[in-house]
């Protein structure tokens, strides 16, 4: 069975103009990427840096970033786990170094395979907002705490570039880790809409 073809008609001053709408869903493309970091230690004050390409005329859509252990913070005040990304490594171009998990006095814990949209619709976040994401089995598996995710510059690039993902646990050791991270990085291709 071939799929319907839906027209839709604008009412505004192009009344007589028509648009396919599925011309405009066969030209709405995206891309995926990914990158895993090496295996992060519990070691305080360590990197772990990734990168991956941005297409030519491309917006960020989304990044997430999946654990595939448990990481948990120290549980003392500063013993946060810091997000940043640029155009250089630990450079914080775009992300200017935010708690992903942000301890304030109690441990942290980002629970394995669960998921934390940092960029999502290409918009960043509220403090606390992975608050129960990566609901697994029962188990809530966001961070409880969590910084304000800033977009400090365009998502947008009109040539190919390099980006860096850098994870740094701040202050004492993490309590648990020894596991990686991996970002899913989702771009959305801009073009002109077909008549």
């Amino acid at each position: 069975m071939s799929n319907p073809v839906f027209k839709v008609r604008d009412t505004g001053r192009n009344s007589a103009r028509t648009v396919d709408v599925g011309k405009i869903a066969d030209n709405i493309c995206t891309s995926w990427t990914s990158a895993t970091t090496g295996t992060i230690a519990v070691t305080a004050d360590a990197t772990y840096d990734v990168s991956f390409t941005q297409p030519a005329d491309t917006i960020i859509r989304n990044l997430i970033a999946i654990p595939a252990g448990n990481i948990v913070t120290a549980g003392a005040s500063g013993d946060d786990v810091d997000f940043d990304l640029g155009t250089a490594a630990g450079g914080g171009q775009i992300i200017d170094e935010k708690a992903i998990l942000d301890d304030g006095g109690s441990a942290v814990t980002w629970t394995a395979n669960a998921p934390l949209y940092i960029i999502q619709d290409s918009h960043g976040h509220a403090a606390n907002a992975f608050v129960g994401t990566g609901v697994t089995a029962g188990v809530v598996g966001g961070p409880a705490t969590s910084e304000a995710i800033v977009i400090a510059s365009t998502l947008y690039s009109a040539s190919a570039r390099t980006l860096y993902a850098r994870l740094k646990p701040l202050a004492n050791n993490l309590a648990t880790a020894a596991t990686t991270v991996t970002y899913l990085v989702e771009f959305l291709h801009l073009g002109s809409t077909p008549d």
